[in-house]
């Protein structure tokens, strides 16, 4: 008989209470089990904190094995309005004397007559004497620039703007208003001598800033002092003579991008960032201490005890705690502890910016071999490994994971069995106490018509 057939007729006993209460302790393992699955849920989200200080632990060492951490540099700059400087990457300590001459410019010629000699009062009126196309040449390139209407329907100023700009021939061009006046405004995209752009078609060219002609366009004497020659930047660095076609020199000051501004002399000074040097040992110490402190929380809660969390504590404290290979620590660095970065009692790693930069200053190839080197037996090194076997796909961490998934998985198919058992038994306790009552009620019934009749 089915638990949805059961009544529980009238009677004197509470059939449903009774049933409840029975089934109150029966239901013990089933509790047992869904607290087993919850404590096992804690420990897997405890090893997913653990996994994913570990990952930051790893990209933190990852910064220090190749020792470029330790070639960071701040520049400054005695004059910014003359040269702004700002750093890259590597870089070699020491003073730079700039003098500035001159800045380099790209060429511009303005356009503010038309082919009448006249001044242009609108950038929308169709011009005369305009050709079907222009052509411009830069750094070797020519490029054709085709205007809509040619030399028949005539194109108007800002039809040749555009033009110009849509053919993406490395050179830009812009319409200036003044009192009611219209300028065309031709420049290269890229300063330098070598990035000039002359016109091969469509005009002519003298090569200088006046006696140009361009669609139909003329120049006024006031549009040629408006217009400029390519011209390189130039200028000495520590005596030595430098041009370049940007102002902006990338290759000039090792590690340094340097920003001309405006003829003149500035002098550029290149130091060791000892600030961003101790940001990144600090960021390495804060994520060990960080794995450690995930760790230790797991370790003294539910999962108290757990050999793969003193197999993760015994692998790490046993990198920081083996010396460099081939190093005399009687001679040179061979543990983190000489160079200011030394174990604490409580299992955390503490960082001593004073006798580091001690350290740095006294041998620094010893120190960058310290944490990298091509044997990759640095610290950084050897961290980046033991991490990688922990988290690899045999490792100490996906494995104990892989159980615990296991074990849920199985103690939930435990339950379904243990539910399916609870309901089986609350339908035949139903049944029976059920039964049970209604044979009590009908002695009940007997009774009381036998009291009646003796009565």
């Amino acid at each position: 008989m089915s638990s949805a057939s059961i009544t529980t007729t009238a009677g004197p006993l509470d059939v449903q209470s009774i049933v409840s209460q029975l089934m109150s302790v029966e239901q013990q393992p089933l509790t047992d089990s869904q607290n087993k699955v919850a404590t096992y849920k804690t420990d897997l989200s405890d090893m997913g904190q653990i996994s994913s200080a570990l990952s930051a632990l790893q990209t933190s060492v990852s910064s220090l094995s190749s020792g470029a951490f330790l070639q960071t540099y701040k520049a400054s700059s005695s004059d910014s309005t003359i040269a702004a400087v700002s750093t890259s990457s590597g870089g070699i300590a020491g003073t730079y004397q700039l003098n500035v001459s001159k800045l380099a410019q790209a060429r511009q010629l303005v356009f503010d007559q038309n082919s009448s000699g006249q001044p242009i009062t609108s950038a929308s009126t169709a011009l005369s004497g305009v050709p079907a196309s222009l052509t411009f040449s830069v750094a070797g390139t020519s490029t054709t620039v085709n205007l809509n209407n040619g030399g028949s329907g005539g194109e108007s100023l800002q039809n040749i703007s555009d033009a110009i700009n849509a053919a993406n021939a490395g050179v830009n061009a812009s319409i200036v208003q003044y009192n009611g006046n219209y300028s065309l405004v031709i420049a290269s995209a890229n300063s330098g001598s070598a990035n000039a752009f002359s016109v091969t078609s469509g005009g002519s060219d003298s090569g200088n800033t006046s006696g140009n002609t361009l669609a139909g366009l003329q120049q006024s004497s006031t549009a040629a002092s408006e217009s400029f020659a390519a011209s390189d930047a130039l200028l000495t660095v520590n005596g030595v003579n430098v041009s370049s076609s940007s102002n902006i020199l990338t290759g000039v000051i090792s590690g340094a991008s340097v920003t001309l501004e405006k003829a003149g002399q500035v002098s550029i000074g290149m130091t060791q960032d000892t600030s961003g040097i101790a940001s990144s040992l600090q960021g390495f110490v804060d994520a060990y201490n960080k794995v450690h402190s995930t760790v230790n929380s797991a370790f003294t809660g539910d999962m108290k005890g757990d050999d793969s969390l003193l197999s993760i504590q015994d692998q790490l404290s046993g990198v920081l705690q083996t010396p460099e290979a081939g190093v005399n620590a009687a001679t040179s660095y061979a543990y983190l502890s000489q160079i200011g970065i030394s174990l604490q009692k409580d299992g955390t790693l503490a960082l001593d910016q004073t006798a580091f930069n001690k350290a740095l200053t006294s041998n620094p190839s010893a120190v960058a071999n310290l944490f990298g080197n091509s044997s990759s037996t640095g610290f950084a090194d050897r961290f980046n490994s033991a991490i990688n076997n922990l988290l690899g796909p045999t490792g100490i961490v996906v494995t104990k994971q892989n159980d615990l998934n296991q074990s849920i998985t199985d103690e939930t198919s435990h339950q379904t069995e243990i539910q399916t058992n609870l309901d089986a038994l609350r339908a035949s306790y139903l049944q029976q106490y059920t039964t049970l009552n209604a044979t009590l009620a009908q002695m009940q019934q007997s009774t009381s018509n036998l009291a009646g009749l003796l009565a």
